[in-house]
């Protein structure tokens, strides 16, 4: 009898952006074909206060425009080409806004958004609310940040998770005061002792990036519960 493959999920880092732009329509695409569990989003905000899909605080590097991402309207954002940076073939994708990227994953796939540091909490706040509310099954949506103040709000009406680039003892508590579904620490702080802490503590581990098949495979002995990756086709074969 073949033994049963360990299952961990498979998180499309800005959908499958080693293959497509980050966070377009090809690059979540292109994660639902490769069979990711679940697509990561970075959320930010335009001037005038619509959630977009966008990593960096300035345009230049992901784009073919300049300057703050704040600082421009939406119909500003969306004439930008978010795709020739990347390869000739993506020129025409756009930024998209969140509630765009939200109808283009099916709903059997489970949506991290990310929300990015802002000094305008109160409006990404209540943009968030509003996305949740439109949105019909906030089960399958997981909010996660670094910034434990924008989690805080947020943790008695959907699943949470707590970033972590530093201090990890120190993030998991947090993480478990906040009411946390889950902890998400970078590859380099993962070790077997803190997963196992996680899990008694009631939470999931995700941890990011992950591209390397020799990670994945520690990860998976480790009892890790899901890995970010920027090429989930490449990983796939190797989770259940």
């Amino acid at each position: 009898m073949t033994p049963r493959r360990p299952r961990i999920a498979l998180i499309a880092h800005r959908g499958a952006s080693a293959i497509a732009p980050e966070g377009t329509r090809a690059a979540i695409r292109g994660a639902i074909r490769a069979g990711a569990q679940m697509i990561e989003l970075d959320v930010q905000m335009t001037r005038d206060g619509r959630l977009v899909v966008f990593h960096d605080d300035r345009l230049e590097r992901t784009t073919n425009g300049s300057g703050w991402l704040r600082g421009l309207s939406y119909a500003q954002v969306a004439r930008l080409d978010a795709g020739s940076w990347f390869h000739p073939r993506f020129a025409g994708e756009q930024v998209l806004l969140v509630s765009q990227a939200i109808r283009l994953i099916p709903e059997r796939m489970r949506i991290n958004l990310e929300l990015k540091r802002t000094s305008r909490r109160q409006a990404l706040l209540q943009g968030v609310a509003r996305t949740l509310r439109w949105t019909r099954s906030t089960r399958r949506i997981l909010v996660s940040s670094f910034d434990a103040k924008l989690l805080k709000p947020l943790s008695r009406r959907v699943a949470c998770a707590l970033l972590c680039r530093r201090r990890p003892e120190r993030s998991l508590e947090q993480a478990v005061r906040l009411g946390c579904a889950a902890w998400h620490p970078h590859v380099s702080l993962t070790t077997p002792a803190r997963i196992r802490r996680a899990h008694r503590a009631g939470l999931q581990v995700n941890v990011w990036v992950v591209d390397d098949p020799a990670t994945a495979r520690r990860l998976i002995q480790w009892g890790a519960d899901g890995m970010f990756t920027n090429d989930p086709g490449r990983l796939r074969g190797m989770v259940g």
